[in-house]
């Protein structure tokens, strides 16, 4: 994946992974644990039920390795273009301290050193797939969590960051001439879009491809993690929280609609 030669602005290409991926280690900090069989005391747990979701969670940290594998990659060949290095440079001397994506950087070589070190210690399974063997693994998985996983301000920091992230990119975007012309996927459609009127003469605000997508789906009843695996390919920085918050962000723009509406003029 690289970004020479497609006419996308690497400098965007960069930032926006940034960000994505640290919604994503966000939004899997809670998920991406085993948990102690959780079974009615008349059944007792079942072997085969602690193991599905033991495969369950190893395939789901083999895919976070490779998304993050893959960032890294995206990240070195992005920062070997020379005006992308001294973009980013010259923000150091503007913000005076280390510029923030190198922060983030931080977050990415940590989530690729966890999710290798728990597919390392957790595969393969030797033996018999008993629940002893299942409940030495979930000790085996919070033992790694604990040692090589994000803590709790690391955590709560994160959308601090991503913040700082974005006023980083609109100062680079300030600071520097165009490289680069966007291609008509980085634009945002004028087409397709609700319209959204507002003041007499004010601009209509259009919808991003992205909010149109998620309010086809929201109004077909899907829910936001539904919404989420069906954007994933297109969007692979989208997480269940965000489509949450488009998805309750264009609700109130559609109400302001309709209230404007009825109380025009009669």
């Amino acid at each position: 994946m690289t970004t020479e030669n497609t006419g996308s602005d690497p400098v965007a290409v960069l930032y926006h992974r940034a960000i994505g991926d640290l919604w994503l280690v966000q939004d899997r900090h809670k998920q991406d644990r085993l948990t102690d069989p959780c079974f009615p005391a008349e059944r007792g747990p079942k072997a085969k039920e602690c193991w599905a979701n033991f495969d369950s969670l190893i395939e789901t940290y083999r895919w976070l390795l490779g998304h993050f594998d893959e960032s890294a990659k995206l990240d070195r060949e992005i920062r070997q273009q020379q005006q992308v290095g001294e973009l980013i440079f010259r923000t150091r001397a503007t913000q005076r301290r280390q510029p923030f994506i190198e922060d983030a950087k931080t977050y990415l070589d940590k989530s690729r050193k966890l999710y290798r070190y728990l597919l390392e210690g957790l595969a393969p399974v030797k033996g018999k797939r008993t629940i002893k063997a299942y409940l030495d693994k979930v000790d085996d998985c919070r033992a790694l969590w604990m040692k090589y996983g994000f803590d709790i301000e690391e955590v709560e920091a994160i959308p601090g960051l991503i913040e700082d992230l974005r006023t980083e990119f609109a100062l680079i975007c300030v600071d520097r001439k165009p490289t680069c012309t966007a291609t008509q996927q980085d634009q945002p459609k004028e087409n397709g879009n609700p319209k959204m009127p507002g003041r007499s003469g004010a601009k209509v605000k259009r919808w991003t491809p992205l909010e149109n997508a998620v309010y086809e789906l929201k109004r077909k009843g899907k829910e936001p993690l539904e919404i989420k695996q069906a954007l994933i390919s297109e969007y692979p920085d989208l997480t269940r929280i965000r489509v949450k918050s488009i998805g309750d962000a264009l609700e109130k723009r559609l109400k302001r609609k309709k209230e404007r509406e009825n109380n025009g003029p009669k």
